[in-house]
């Protein structure tokens, strides 16, 4: 725990990136409760719609994380976080629309947007880190990203069904909202300094820059 504290105390870079993960995760998981609920009323119980949301929650971060990690690569990796985070802001917002079964398709429409989103963010955050710290707390850095998806992930449904459950859905939602554009805000006073310019190595220039290189890597390896 010292190191942990010991890190967030001098990098501050590090403690914005940190702090708009936790708030970011928060924002992700912060709706489970509240669109789950909705779907088993939209859907008169359903077991299969309940699963066909959970399925629209955990495929988009299999299938275009991958791809995601390309983008990264190509792209200003502070923008990339930058821009996540204000557009599931707006997807969030979204979820408001859908107030009748016959909007129940909006729930899954959005839910997939939102977590390709996601799935942007978190190579985005991982490429990024190297930038903020020193070599050696890398391991440190990387553990307590791990830890800090790991906890949230369950206190951050919590959460959101407390306040589900409390304030409405409707409330629940705008504050889902709300914790992506704090992430965004986080992340924009983050100075992430320039990176030295690769060398041109022809040995390695195969391996760098695309999806379909990294899958000849994995079978040659």
């Amino acid at each position: 725990m010292q190191n942990y504290a010991r890190l967030l105390r001098e990098k501050r870079g590090f403690t914005l990136l940190w702090s708009a993960q936790v708030v970011s995760l928060l924002g992700d998981w912060f709706n489970t409760i509240v669109l789950s609920t909705l779907v088993v009323r939209f859907s008169d119980g359903s077991g299969l719609a309940v699963s066909a949301f959970l399925m629209a929650r955990f495929l988009p971060p299999l299938l275009f994380g991958p791809f995601a990690g390309v983008l990264v690569d190509r792209f200003d990796r502070k923008s990339i976080l930058i821009y996540s985070n204000i557009l599931r802001t707006g997807v969030v917002l979204m979820f408001l629309l859908a107030n009748s079964p016959d909007r129940l398709w909006l729930i899954y429409a959005l839910t997939l947007v939102q977590f390709t989103l996601s799935a942007l963010f978190e190579p985005g955050q991982s490429a990024i880190i190297p930038s903020l710290v020193k070599r050696d707390d890398l391991v440190i850095a990387n553990t307590l990203t791990s830890i800090t998806w790991s906890v949230m992930l369950a206190l951050g449904a919590i959460i959101g069904g407390l306040v589900g459950a409390i304030l409405g859905a409707t409330v629940a939602l705008i504050i889902d909202a709300l914790t992506f554009a704090i992430a965004a805000l986080l992340i924009s006073r983050i100075h992430v300094p320039d990176a030295p310019p690769m060398e041109d190595d022809p040995a390695n220039a195969e391996d760098n820059g695309s999806f379909i290189q990294g899958l000849r890597y994995l079978r040659r390896n």
